[in-house]
């Protein structure tokens, strides 16, 4: 039975595999992730990352990977490694595989561990040093590692230039992990980030069943499937674990097919537990489950009258019509001359591009790099030489204090990001970057919207705009409609398409579209 196609659902929703497109970034899941691209830029060395069963590492290191791969950039310059069992018999098993999974040929069963030592060290300086390329081996289900193959691993961060380590490697186990590493004081101390994962709150559980619902039905608005007394029986069940939380959604959707329901509640989803009954489940008594009921139907009421409300607005939508330029906005202040900052001409066109793109101000968990990667679309040393040019006051690029003032300079890309013909649905424009890119980086509406992409273009009859879009090219104004009317109300509200580009019309985001 195709149970996903019954409810609407383009996808099965609640998969046991670990889809990264449905990570729901959490604070926890970003800051993770983005603390492992940094040292991995940065070529820090060893990476752990640890959490009880089912709290989503191996979600997370498959989105890892996927987020090196998916920028051509970055798939020129980082090789990924992934390890899915490290349970060997010995060194040389253990070193044999790393030669294979690395790619080093001639190898044959009867070489030493020194030579394999040898072959995998020769091998890393010919990557790192004179193809400039940084391997990462990644290693899932960490605490299965020998003794003896930790000791190999700390020998591989002895692989290094005077600037940086040869070999990344990033470690996913359990919490048993740590004990091991505090036994091998003489790895610990080298562990570059170690980062505990955590269970979900009540509110995240909710976030992530109603995301990857969302993503199910390719964010078609349509009613919750879970009351909020059922969100509780749910929590209740797994404590927020999310592996817990997806088997357990599974089987409650399965029922709801099966009994022709469409919604679930405390005693529906009650009934779905079975086996997965907890001893906090047992205890809890039916009297405290009365009363919490009736308080979460009222609650529930109120839901239902706003949910009621949103989709009325939304039936009243109309799609903007296709405009050929974005609508004017109050210029803002003009930029200080700042050092390495200069004017760019664009060598095809007489036409002068202003020097900056504007100022951003540094907030709490915004890094430099991020930054510039949504905003210049990927980083290469071009990028970041300009904007520390332009930034002098600027000591420590890795680490900005917030509230410091950044300078942006205007970098035109060297590809466009859109071909001729292309349309595409905006969110959001303006011509102040920080108010629109405060807007991109903190809006918490991009939970309910498809990925989008800051995007800021300059021509000579509007000069430099900002705009936030759906990352996707529509080949037809019918599709390009069909993405707006599937937003938010209050956002499709304010969607404008766009169609046509000025002849001039310069790019400074380097990331195509996706199509």
């Amino acid at each position: 039975m195709n149970y996903y196609n019954i409810l609407n659902f383009k996808k099965e929703p609640f998969s046991n595999s670990p889809e990264p497109e449905f990570l729901f970034q959490l604070p926890q899941q970003t800051s993770c992730l983005q603390k492992l691209e940094l040292a991995v830029r940065l070529r820090r060395g060893i990476n752990v990352v640890i959490g009880d069963i089912g709290t989503g590492k191996t979600t997370l290191c498959r989105k890892l990977i996927q987020n090196f791969s998916s920028i051509p950039a970055d798939s020129a310059e980082i090789e990924t490694h992934l390890m899915l069992d490290p349970a060997f018999n010995g060194v040389v098993e253990f070193l044999q595989t790393v030669a294979l999974m690395l790619g080093i040929k001639d190898l044959n069963n009867c070489e030493s561990e020194w030579h394999l030592k040898e072959k995998i060290k020769n091998y890393l300086f010919d990557k790192g040093v004179d193809e400039k390329r940084i391997v990462v081996l990644i290693i899932d289900e960490g605490q299965k590692i020998p003794e003896n193959c930790l000791e190999i691993l700390r020998e591989f961060l002895n692989y290094e230039t005077n600037n940086f380590k040869l070999l990344q490697i990033i470690i996913f186990a359990q919490k048993e992990f740590q004990a091991i590493l505090k036994r091998r004081p003489n790895l610990f101390d080298r562990v570059n980030l170690l980062f505990c994962l955590q269970p979900l709150s009540f509110k995240q559980m909710q976030a992530m069943i109603n995301y990857r619902l969302r993503v199910a039905r390719d964010y078609e608005i349509a009613p919750s499937l879970f009351s909020l007394s059922g969100l509780a029986a749910i929590y209740l069940a797994t404590g927020g674990y999310p592996r817990k939380v997806v088997i357990l959604c599974h089987q409650v959707v399965l029922t709801m097919i099966i009994r022709g329901k469409n919604k679930a509640g405390w005693f529906f989803v009650r009934s779905c537990i079975n086996d997965m009954e907890t001893p906090l489940f047992k205890k809890l008594k039916w009297a405290l489950g009365s009363v919490f009921i009736l308080i979460a139907v009222g609650l529930s009421i109120g839901a239902i009258m706003l949910q009621r409300q949103d989709a009325d607005a939304h039936k009243q939508l109309s799609i903007a019509p296709v405009l050929p330029i974005v609508p004017e906005v109050k210029q803002t202040a003009s930029l200080p001359n700042v050092p390495g900052a200069k004017i760019i001409q664009k060598k095809t066109q007489n036409v002068k591009i202003p020097g900056h793109l504007g100022i951003l101000t540094m907030t709490k968990r915004r890094t430099l790099w991020w930054t510039l990667n949504n905003i210049y679309g990927e980083i290469n040393p071009k990028i970041t030489k300009t904007v520390i040019m332009a930034n002098p006051h600027i000591k420590n690029k890795n680490r900005i204090a917030e509230g410091n003032k950044i300078y942006l300079p205007s970098i035109p890309a060297d590809i466009n990001p859109i071909n001729k013909g292309d349309i595409i649905v905006v969110v959001e424009s303006g011509k102040d970057l920080e108010i629109v890119y405060n807007s991109f980086w903190g809006n918490p509406a991009q939970r309910n919207m498809p990925p989008l992409v800051f995007f800021p273009f300059w021509n000579k009859k509007e000069g430099i705009n900002f705009l936030i879009v759906i990352d996707k090219c529509f080949k037809n104004i019918r599709a390009a409609e069909e993405a707006s009317g599937k937003l938010p109300s209050a956002v499709a509200a304010k969607a404008k398409i766009l169609s046509q580009w000025e002849a001039d019309t310069v790019f400074f985001n380097r990331r195509k579209l996706q199509r």
